[in-house]
């Protein structure tokens, strides 16, 4: 009797096999790579979200620190504006040319530099008005010292103004630089900018790349959220920043509006 033999795979079979193993391969390629896109693309995105949102914080607390007379030059995606670098007070009566402010008690993002600041004196107050007195910072000296007790302060230059002459000690000076925010075009993007104006820098990016044409806009608004132009009227500004991904293909916004101080400015 005879034994019968194991039978084996054809030719057929197994092409058909490996024809559908290399149909779930490609399957599973294709998924592979569409998850990484996705997953890069998530990235992406949060990553834009918060560029956004620390963009639209910088920009906010900036424009938050102004009075309606601060604003220079308006326009849909730049705003030129006098913004707040310091404030202290006069430690003793003044010389024509030298301020002496009092370190105790100032308070700013930085100290007064000379050729990029601008001291503004209070040589009168009202109930209803205050006269400052606008004076170019031409040098400043760290190391000054306040009379009487052991007191650092801060030394500043300017040009000659006798009407520094009869200042009390205890008047208050601000120190302040023209800015410039807005939308630039850099290698083919758009990007939020900022300068300082008064020391003629150029424009610096601040977040980016944003959408071209509006990824910045800025709007202006009254006390009673009308829109407005006028400078003396604005009280707030509401600012929307979008950004894009994959190639435009997906956009990210976020709005603020930033409330401007109620107060006059010089």
């Amino acid at each position: 009797m005879s034994q019968g033999r194991g039978r084996g795979y054809t030719l057929v079979e197994i092409l058909i096999a490996l024809v559908i193993l290399l149909v779930v391969a490609g399957a599973m390629h294709r998924l592979l790579l569409s998850t990484q896109r996705l997953t890069r693309l998530q990235a992406r995105q949060s990553e834009l979200q918060s560029a956004l949102r620390a963009g639209a914080l910088v920009v906010a607390n900036e424009l938050r620190e102004l009075g309606p007379h601060d604003l220079l030059r308006l326009a849909p995606a730049a705003v030129t504006y006098r913004a707040m670098r310091g404030v202290g007070f006069l430690c003793q009566t003044p010389t024509p040319t030298t301020l002496r402010v009092a370190r105790q008690g100032f308070t700013g993002h930085r100290d007064p530099q000379a050729g990029r600041d601008t001291a503004y004196v209070l040589l009168a107050a009202a109930e209803s008005t205050a006269v400052w007195q606008p004076l170019a910072v031409t040098g400043v000296s760290a190391g000054s010292s306040c009379p009487g007790a052991v007191r650092s302060g801060i030394g500043v230059t300017v040009p000659s103004t006798p009407a520094l002459l009869g200042l009390e000690p205890g008047t208050p000076v601000r120190f302040t630089e023209v800015m410039e925010l807005r939308l630039y075009q850099s290698d083919g993007e758009s990007w939020l900018g900022a300068r300082s104006v008064s020391a003629g820098e150029p424009v610096q990016p601040v977040i980016g790349p944003l959408a071209a044409g509006n990824g910045l806009a800025l709007e202006y608004f009254s006390g009673a959220a009308i829109p407005t132009s006028d400078p003396s009227s604005i009280r707030g500004i509401r600012v929307t920043l979008r950004g894009q991904v994959d190639g435009g293909e997906r956009e990210e916004s976020l709005t603020t509006v930033a409330v401007l101080r109620n107060v006059a400015r010089p």
